[in-house]
């Protein structure tokens, strides 16, 4: 019903389209028509480009097999303004990292390009001459999510900070390292997300501290023969889960099947299943519990290193009775993270749903811990003055994992073309997103077609939704602003994903 009501728009806009030539005809029916001269052929009537590119868009988007899915399209001119194809383009669809569009345009004008997050590293009490601290070393943070190896420059920041304080001349701190990660509220989750999305790395919780992507990695190896336990390491150390490890080893000739649990607000990680003897190791990454704990377990490594002992505990400032007194304490590290620009790089070519939340807590007001309800607040307002309407979206957090965010691709669009228009957003924006054929997760997409290097346009997934909104450039080198999106259909993701495909081939193609 939805597909066919659709299609009718279509069908009208292209009534208004074909206007002129059918005023054409009837004029020609109201007088004499001269005969053909023999011999001669008779050209066929032919559709304008763009009639014939709605008709083309129209014959896939409407195709019978995909009668059960809920599809909404838009495509418009950036030159004109000009509507190219339009299917519920106004219709609330789950939009899954397309959401990330949103949170990035509201953080670049929000908080501009050059943005960087700030980590303090506070040492209170007494450094005595032979090199013991009497007190605490204290690591406050603002949010940073780019200590992690997709930021190479900044995978060696904790041993950058543990060399200036080794520079002091300490050896041995007798007090406590706390991480203090009180510029962020708990916990780090979105709103609408899955409880068994909260175990997988992409449901990793945010902080105000944050280390490799508040991810651990485990290997899980088969063992000597069939019927002993399987091998399960993980990594980095400290990530403060206690891992349950019931996989066994399988004989050779059976399948291996993994599966890792945990329950949201425990430590305790369950690994179960069979490997078959003589398999390689597999890896699987899953999140961590408490990222504060894993990031001062990691600086601590990180001062082993450099010969500091610290004779305490690495502790969540949450675990203490009473708050350390900062009053006196002396700034011995000041970080300054990658500039936002760098940040979402990764964060729109590999939708790294971590650093969108960050992004979306960060634009919280200052004076009070950053939280999900007031960084939805100024999306909200930044995305209001973008010129996008807010009763045609429905943000509930910063990534598109939650299963209660809707957005239409008018909204979509409507962004897409306010940023495509502003000089002081739209290059590092558009430079950030997946091209087809090149880079990011569109990079094995569209290889040797038409739109190969000429579209940057941003995935989501999630089951039974794919969507896909961004630019594309046509065979004349006009800019289009396009969104696709796919809820509830029963076919392959596939073959949503190839029909997307052929309609951006499509698009690339189109002359004037």
């Amino acid at each position: 019903m939805t597909r066919r009501s659709g299609a009718g728009a279509v069908v009208l806009s292209l009534t208004a389209a074909l206007g002129l030539a059918g005023c054409a005809a009837h004029a020609s029916a109201a007088r004499p028509q001269e005969e053909p001269q023999r011999g001669k052929a008779v050209a066929p009537e032919v559709a304008p480009p763009a009639a014939q590119l709605a008709l083309d868009l129209s014959a896939l988007f409407t195709a019978s097999d995909l009668s059960d899915a809920h599809l909404a399209v838009l495509v418009r001119s950036l030159l004109t303004g000009e509507t190219l194809y339009a299917l519920n383009g106004r219709r609330m669809m789950v939009p899954a990292s397309n959401q990330k569009l949103l949170t990035v345009a509201a953080a670049a004008r929000k908080l501009g390009w050059d943005y960087r997050y700030t980590t303090r590293v506070l040492a209170t009490g007494t450094l005595k001459p032979d090199g013991t601290l009497d007190g605490n070393l204290v690591v406050v943070g603002s949010g940073d999510p780019t200590i992690n190896p997709r930021h190479p420059d900044r995978w060696t920041a904790l041993d950058e900070w543990a060399g200036q304080v080794a520079a002091r001349g300490v050896k041995v701190i007798n007090g406590h390292l706390i991480g203090d990660d009180n510029a962020f509220a708990e916990p780090g989750w979105g709103s609408g997300w899955s409880w068994d999305d909260l175990v997988a790395d992409y449901g990793s919780p945010i902080g105000a501290l944050q280390y490799n992507e508040n991810e651990v990695e485990l290997l899980i190896g088969p063992g000597i023969e069939a019927g002993t336990a399987a091998i399960v390491s993980s990594a980095p150390l400290g990530h403060g889960l206690l891992v349950d490890n019931q996989v066994v080893t399988a004989p050779a000739d059976q399948p291996t099947g993994i599966a890792v649990d945990r329950i949201p607000g425990t430590i305790m990680l369950t690994v179960r299943g069979q490997i078959a003897a003589g398999t390689a190791a597999l890896r699987r990454v899953v999140a961590v519990e408490n990222p504060t704990r894993l990031f001062v377990n990691a600086f601590r490594e990180a001062l082993s290193r450099k010969g500091i002992f610290v004779g305490g505990s690495a502790l969540d400032i949450d675990e203490l009775r009473q708050l350390p007194d900062l009053t006196g304490a002396e700034t011995w590290v000041t970080d300054r993270s990658s500039p936002l620009f760098a940040i979402v790089d990764p964060l729109q070519k590999w939708s790294r749903n971590g650093y969108a939340e960050t992004l979306l807590w960060t634009l919280s007001p200052p004076g009070a811990p950053a939280s999900e309800a007031a960084g939805l607040t100024v999306l909200r307002e930044t995305l209001t003055s973008l010129g996008v309407d807010p009763a045609l979206y429905r943000a509930f957090d910063g990534s598109g994992l939650s299963r209660y965010d809707m957005v239409s691709p008018e909204a979509l669009v409507r962004l897409l073309t306010a940023v495509w228009h502003d000089p002081a957003l739209v290059g590092p924006y558009r430079t950030a997103l997946p091209v087809a054929g090149v880079a990011g997760s569109l990079a094995n997409q569209m290889k040797g077609t038409p739109a190969e290097a000429r579209v940057w346009a941003k995935t989501g997934s999630m089951f039974n939704i794919r969507s896909l909104s961004g630019y594309v450039l046509t065979a004349d080198d006009e800019p289009l602003a396009f969104s696709f999106l796919a809820n509830n259909y029963t076919v392959p993701s596939v073959q949503i994903e190839a029909l997307y495909d052929n309609a951006l081939e499509r698009l690339a193609a189109f002359r004037r």
